[in-house]
């Protein structure tokens, strides 16, 4: 059974985002915890979903982190950044959604800053030729994290594989949908 706060927190954010209104119950028994540990960790579903949102936030820093100092070349960059795209997915679909986390002023603040992070390796990458350049920087990093929102969801509910989300995601961002 899981006991490490950060195993409960792995476990609990896919519940969350299938079901935003979750009890601490049905959260601990769809993660497989019992509700003492959860309880234990977590007193209150506000805190958890704070802690959710730390998490989330401080993965995509770190993220965000490796890919602005890697001088390899933007294909490289762009396929690692791809390749950890979970944390951006779930920027989107719980940091930004939840009330518990959206009025934290400093999760919204250190939101907006990823994203402009975000947007800012978007640039890099229209630089580099790899992007396109006739779109907004702003328009490919939306993009770039609805797709990840999308993969995510799609592997959570089983109709992808998780190996599968980052080609999909490279193959959408770098050619669109065109046949």
């Amino acid at each position: 059974m899981r006991t490490d706060a950060a195993e409960v927190l792995d476990s609990a954010i896919p519940v969350l985002a299938k079901d935003r209104a979750a009890s601490m119950q049905v959260i601990a028994a769809r993660a497989g915890i019992s509700r003492a540990t959860l309880v234990r960790h977590f007193p209150t579903r506000k805190l958890l979903v704070q802690a959710m949102a730390e998490k989330i936030l401080d993965d995509c820093d770190r993220v965000l982190a490796q890919a602005e100092g890697d001088a390899a070349p933007m294909e490289q960059v762009l396929a690692a950044l791809v390749a950890a795209y979970t944390p951006f997915a779930q920027l989107w679909n719980l940091v930004y959604v939840d009330p518990d986390v959206s009025g934290l002023p400093e999760a919204s603040t250190r939101a907006k800053a990823i994203f402009i992070r975000t947007v800012k390796l978007m640039e890099r990458g229209q630089k580099s030729g790899l992007l396109r350049g006739d779109m907004p920087a702003t328009w490919l990093a939306s993009t770039f994290c609805g797709l990840a929102e999308t993969a995510w969801e799609l592997t959570l509910e089983g109709h992808m594989g998780a190996r599968q989300a980052p080609d999909f995601i490279n193959a959408i961002l770098l050619h669109g949908a065109s046949a």
